[in-house]
């Protein structure tokens, strides 16, 4: 049967029931940052694919986004918010992720994330730390009551979309192949921060939306499908503020805030994760503005702009820019769904 439609596979249920429970340890420790906004992208490949890298290396899903939160706190504690500040958190996440071979490419939202909502409190990286622990806790359990090797098929195989994502971690490519588009984005966002006003246009998940796409262009999965992307991210945005608005921070904001982004995934068949990012991104926002949306519309369309610039100065034949996708076989999303 071809998968299609809002049919909502059992690990869909399972991200959101989890998250939910997440926000709920969240507001019963006092420690908001339980919810790491980012264990939406990282939860939901887990449950969906068990042979994901993310899903086989539970130290390092841990380790990384601690290390990284561990540090963008301390520049947050010595540094005031600029470009200073910004270059040296995210120059640091990249020099531990190459430096540790992980593949948690989130912990450049834990990084960035202190500095971006002004968080001070130690407690910060420990928060980070229960959700992924409880990930994985989720790991080993499974591991522990599998039978067998993992199905390439039925029911508990990844999704046509997801089966896309294995090929998107890739070992980290020569700086020059990225460093330029990549510092033009940064130093671009920055700017932009200046004249709106807000940290939240460079808001913590663009980074990693900004290095899966300018740095694994070869590979990423959602590359070529440049307005899906703007839109999806967006209402997201607007889904995650809507709902905490509406419902306040409670595990039952969560599991909608997840069910709706998945649901608008499913509807642009579109593999991009760190849209969960975006929708669990107001949980974490003390009051956030209803400007939000607007500073992520801002940020994400620079973002389109630096993708375009970078396919022109590739020229024609350099791949990735088409949706093709090259190299690892990590196709980008066609229109028509694969049978499962």
């Amino acid at each position: 049967m071809a998968e299609g439609g809002l049919k909502l596979r059992w690990a869909d249920l399972a991200i959101a029931a989890f998250l939910g429970l997440i926000t709920l340890i969240a507001n019963v420790t006092g420690m908001p940052y339980v919810l790491f906004p980012e264990l939406g992208a990282l939860g939901w490949v887990i449950f969906s694919d068990r042979r994901h890298p993310w899903a086989c290396s539970p130290a390092l899903l841990m380790l990384t986004p601690f290390l990284a939160g561990l540090q963008g706190l301390w520049i947050t504690r010595h540094l005031a918010y600029g470009p200073a500040a910004v270059l040296l958190n995210v120059g640091l996440t990249l020099l531990l992720i190459a430096a540790l071979r992980s593949p948690i490419v989130p912990a450049l939202s834990a990084g960035l994330l202190p500095l971006a909502l002004g968080i001070h409190t130690w407690t910060y990286p420990f928060s980070i730390l229960i959700g992924t622990g409880g990930l994985a806790l989720v790991i080993a359990l499974r591991a522990r009551l599998a039978q067998g090797p993992a199905p390439a098929e039925g029911p508990e195989a990844p999704s046509p979309a997801l089966w896309r994502l294995r090929g998107s971690i890739q070992p980290l490519p020569p700086l020059r192949d990225w460093l330029l588009p990549f510092g033009l984005f940064l130093l671009g966002g920055l700017l932009l921060v200046r004249l709106i006003g807000s940290p939240l246009v460079l808001f913590p998940p663009l980074l990693v939306i900004a290095f899966e796409t300018v740095v694994h262009r070869l590979h990423c999965p959602w590359r070529g499908r440049s307005l899906s992307v703007w839109l999806v991210a967006n209402g997201s945005a607007v889904v995650g503020l809507a709902l905490v608005r509406g419902l306040g921070v409670g595990p039952a904001a969560a599991f909608l805030a997840v069910l709706a982004t998945l649901a608008l995934l499913k509807l642009a068949r579109l593999p991009f994760p760190p849209a969960l990012g975006l929708a669990l991104l107001p949980f974490v926002i003390p009051h956030p503005p209803l400007t939000y949306p607007l500073f992520t519309m801002a940020g994400s369309l620079w973002l389109l702009v630096v993708v375009a610039l970078q396919e022109v100065l590739a020229g024609p034949g350099a791949g990735g820019g088409t949706g093709s996708g090259t190299g690892s076989g990590a196709a980008a999303p066609s229109a028509e769904p694969r049978p499962a």
